[in-house]
């Protein structure tokens, strides 16, 4: 594995909300805040907060911008290459 993706794996393995938040992905092609709260047991709030800073980094972003409700969320290259790491 190289540093960089060693880093990125720290980065979303060292708090355990981002993680599942990631890990809500797995298998789904987009998917909303509401639909990731349910798959993680998160709280909404919990899951916008991490989706905006998954966002900031390039591990997802929003197919429909323009929108403001729902919002779809898909994971980038970068956000797919992390989630296979996991465990």
């Amino acid at each position: 594995m190289d540093d960089e993706t060693l880093v990125q794996l720290v980065y979303i393995t060292i708090a355990s909300n981002r993680k599942k938040v990631l890990k809500a992905f797995k298998g789904e092609d987009t998917l909303t805040p509401t639909e990731i709260s349910k798959k993680s047991s998160l709280h909404k709030n919990t899951v916008s907060g991490n989706l905006k800073k998954l966002r900031e980094r390039d591990y997802v972003y929003v197919i429909n911008p323009d929108f403001s409700r729902p919002r779809l969320y898909r994971l980038t290259g970068k956000g797919k290459k992390i989630l296979g790491l996991l465990d």
